[in-house]
């Protein structure tokens, strides 16, 4: 039951990655893990930066692979750092409170696209006039920030503090994670 999860408030830095000529600190309707397409406007944060970044290439790298595609051709993106200070937030971030909800860690740690369980609860979030919802990132390395534009009050809006600009995406934490596992078991 979506309604009696609990709620927190949130204050932090959150990032999100962006091609380089989007200019607003925004979201979409087009659809997301919390969204389904159309519906409403959710503005996808995450903290670390590396789960931004495996976001990235979630998204962007890993459905064209095996057609060759790498993080040094994705066109230029911004990475844009906001100051998060939010209410009213449904808080996922422990493991009971998904079975509260009727999810499991495969729902949360999906693949891009698989995305019909969250849907389904962001869509109850989204009803209940809560302001977003907070989870594990599916990137399985930091957290993720939904944020439902339609019921944000202006003093909680996200504030844009910072970017950076990435000519090609950084490189891949995964493959990082991979190479410092098997340097450390030689």
């Amino acid at each position: 039951m979506v309604a009696a999860a609990p709620r927190s408030e949130l204050r932090g830095h959150f990032e999100r990655h962006v091609s380089s000529d989007w200019r607003e600190l925004t979201g979409s309707n087009a659809g997301g893990r919390w969204g389904p397409p159309g519906r409403y406007s959710v503005l996808y944060l995450g903290r670390p930066r590396a789960s931004v970044v495996v976001e990235a290439y979630r998204h962007l790298v890993d459905p064209f692979s095996e057609a060759g595609m790498t993080g040094e051709m994705v066109a230029p993106r911004r990475l844009l750092i906001c100051k998060v200070a939010v209410t009213d937030v449904l808080d996922l971030r422990d493991p009971k409170v998904w079975e509260t909800v009727g999810l499991s860690e495969d729902d949360l740690l999906s693949e891009v696209g698989a995305w019909d369980a969250c849907q389904d609860v962001g869509r109850v979030a989204h009803q209940l006039e809560l302001h977003g919802v907070i989870a594990p990132a599916p990137t399985r390395l930091g957290q993720t920030l939904a944020l439902f534009e339609a019921h944000l009050p202006a003093s909680e809006l996200p504030q844009l503090v910072g970017e950076e600009h990435w000519d090609t995406l950084p490189a891949d934490p995964r493959r990082l994670r991979l190479a410092g596992e098997s340097s450390d078991t030689a």
